[in-house]
């Protein structure tokens, strides 16, 4: 006998095309190999049910269904928890995504770039982002996309760093063109840039105390 797969696959494609489990979609030829084999196996072991006429053919579909479906939620549930996964080791701060490959020199190219085609503003963005991975490099200050500026200053302090008063300069000014929405002109940029050059090397010299 050869089981109608209608209801099974009706089943399947409202689980999967639910916009709940959009993100699996990338993972599409991995579900259709997946589906396949569990068709191959249900179809063995029901094959072999061909010789007991009592169970009928209900009974069939519904047993069919209801393993695949739980085998699918299964699956579901494995690369739900890995996109989590991956989720959490990323942070967007000031609009740039943050991930364990980014370091102080990734984004000190990126800035340097912004700074040739004299986009000051984005320039200015990314040197302190990157001057914020730096002293998490240096467990000077973690970070932290939720933390404000005056916090991590309280940390500097607490830390007794000696670069907290360049810190508290340069966020100033950034926090006033970012969220001022200023534009910057080349003057107020190279001022910014050897302020931040001071700080990076504060943050490179520092050693934490025992």
């Amino acid at each position: 006998m050869r089981l109608p797969k209608e209801i099974f696959e009706k089943s399947i494609n409202e689980i999967i095309n639910s916009s709940k489990y959009e993100h699996l979609s990338e993972k599409e030829s991995l579900f259709q190999k997946f589906l396949k084999k569990l068709g191959e196996i249900l179809d063995k072991i029901f094959e072999k049910g061909d010789t007991h006429p009592s169970i009928s053919t209900n009974t069939t579909q519904n047993t069919f269904i209801i393993i695949a479906i739980l085998l699918i939620c299964v699956l579901i549930f494995y690369f739900t928890r890995q996109n989590r996964s991956i989720d959490t080791n990323k942070k967007v701060i000031y609009g740039e995504t943050i991930d364990e490959e980014t370091t102080y020199e990734s984004l000190h190219k990126k800035a340097i770039q912004y700074e040739k085609e004299k986009n000051y503003k984005d320039a200015i963005r990314l040197y302190f982002i990157g001057i914020l991975v730096s002293m998490n490099e240096k467990s000077l200050c973690f970070l932290d996309d939720s933390k404000t500026n005056e916090e991590i200053l309280k940390v500097l302090k607490d830390k007794e760093f000696s670069g907290e008063h360049l810190f508290k300069s340069i966020g100033d000014y950034f926090q006033y063109i970012w969220y001022g929405n200023k534009g910057v002109e080349e003057e107020g940029f190279i001022w910014y840039k050897g302020q931040m050059n001071h700080l990076f090397m504060e943050v490179k010299n520092y050693h934490e105390k025992a």
